[in-house]
């Protein structure tokens, strides 16, 4: 069996404004939304580039996922990659989203940061700043850890 695409799918208290959320952050409008009668998000679709991801309201009545709003917390991070790490970040954080982590250089060589949207979501944030062998990233972590325990 060929795995062919692996789409986030996010369970959201107040879909409708996440979906303005993403579409104004990412400069896409979804590819497909669908709603439920009562006006709530039943399935959204959003593509950039060659990465999808998947929204709708929690929908608990019908089974649905529930969402960090209903958690207090999440248990997954989206790794976006883009070309301007802290571009995306001040595009977000100028969204709603709140910054837990600036963005910083750092040793597997990408620029990274994370934030957490307004609906919950943790998101990090990355740019690949250079190319590093499993070798490589093992080394610089080492000499981390070193300098850590000083």
């Amino acid at each position: 069996m060929e795995i062919q695409a692996f789409v986030p799918y996010l369970s959201i208290t107040n879909a409708k404004d996440a979906v303005a959320f993403y579409s104004r952050v990412f400069g896409v409008e979804p590819v497909l939304l669908l709603n439920m009668p009562d006006g709530r998000v039943m399935h959204c679709e959003f593509q950039i580039g060659k990465a999808r991801f998947f929204v709708s309201e929690e929908l608990p009545e019908h089974g649905g996922t529930p969402s960090p709003a209903t958690l207090k917390a999440t248990t997954v991070a989206i790794h976006l990659y883009v070309d301007d790490c802290d571009a995306m970040v001040a595009q977000m954080k100028d969204g709603g989203a709140v910054v837990l982590m600036a963005p910083e250089d750092m040793f597997w060589g990408e620029r990274f940061a994370r934030v957490t949207d307004p609906f919950g979501h943790e998101w990090g944030i990355a740019t690949r700043l250079r190319d590093m062998t499993q070798e490589e990233i093992q080394a610089e972590a080492a000499k981390l850890f070193e300098d850590m325990a000083e």
